[in-house]
């Protein structure tokens, strides 16, 4: 199985963060950089970008 192209992390003002590692920055998604999240938010959309990884939809929405 191949790592996961995106991670959660958390920032030091304790809030989180989505991390693209293909392009080592945060995520995008839907032109809205994935930063100063809640947990929950970030673990959720950590989550949906990887199941869309490869997907020619995400590839669209996300950078």
């Amino acid at each position: 199985m191949r790592p996961e192209r995106f991670e959660c992390l958390m920032e030091p003002t304790e809030r989180w963060m989505v991390w693209d590692a293909l392009h080592t920055r945060p995520a995008q998604y839907m032109r809205n950089t994935l930063t100063g999240l809640p947990r929950g938010q970030a673990l959720l959309l950590c989550r949906l970008l990887n199941s869309l990884d490869g997907d020619s939809l995400l590839r669209a929405l996300a950078s």
